[in-house]
C-alpha cells in the first residue's frame, strides 16, 4: 500500500541518483591532479639562509644552511657547489642533510687574496641559494708565529711633558 507522498519510479530516473558517472570520476581527478600540482610546489623551496666563512688558519669554508623541512631524508639540500673566480673547486652531492633546519657543511679550499668565493645550495625538490665572498689578505696568525709589532709611536715621548711639569710643581711646593 502506497501514501499519497509516496511515488514509484522506474527507468533511467531511478537509477541516477545510485550511480557516478565516468564524467563525474574524471572531473574530480583532474580537480585532484590541479590541487597536487599547486599545492606540491609550494612545499618545495630553496633554503631560506645562508652564510660563509673562510678560516684561514684550518683553510676551510664553514657553509651555514638554512633549509627548514619536515623530512630531512625526503627533501633536503642536494647540492653544494663551490667555485672561486667562476671555477667550481668543490661540487658535493647529497642525499639527505643532516637536521630539519640549521647545519654547516666544512670544505677545505685555498682562495688566494683578492678572490672571489661563490657557494650555490641547491633543494633537491625545487630553487636554490647563492652567497658570494671576497677573499681580503691574511688576517690571522698561526699560533706559535709572532706577529709584527704594534708600531713605535712619537707622542708618548711628549706625553711625560705633563707629567714632569706636575712632578717640578709638586716638589717645588714641597720644599717651600
Amino acid at each position: 500500500m502506497l501514501h499519497r507522498s509516496e511515488k514509484i519510479m522506474h527507468g533511467p530516473a531511478s537509477t541516477q541518483c545510485g550511480t557516478v558517472s565516468l564524467n563525474h570520476i574524471l572531473y574530480l581527478l583532474v580537480i585532484a591532479v590541479f590541487v597536487w600540482l599547486v599545492v606540491h610546489p609550494a612545499s618545495a623551496h630553496a633554503p631560506s639562509d645562508m652564510s660563509i666563512s673562510y678560516n684561514e688558519l684550518s683553510k676551510e669554508l664553514q657553509v651555514t644552511i638554512t633549509h627548514q623541512v619536515p623530512n630531512p631524508q625526503a627533501h633536503y639540500v642536494r647540492e653544494v657547489r663551490i667555485a672561486i673566480n667562476g671555477n667550481v673547486v668543490s661540487d658535493s652531492q647529497y642525499t639527505s642533510q643532516p637536521v630539519s633546519d640549521t647545519f654547516t657543511y666544512t670544505y677545505p679550499v685555498l682562495p688566494t687574496p683578492g678572490d672571489t668565493i661563490e657557494v650555490t645550495a641547491s633543494c633537491s625538490i625545487a630553487g636554490s641559494l647563492s652567497r658570494q665572498m671576497y677573499m681580503p689578505g691574511p688576517t690571522a696568525t698561526p699560533s706559535g708565529q709572532p706577529s709584527s709589532p704594534p708600531p713605535l709611536t712619537q707622542k708618548a715621548a711628549l706625553g711625560i711633558i705633563p707629567v714632569l711639569g706636575a712632578l717640578l710643581a709638586i716638589l717645588g711646593i714641597w720644599r717651600r
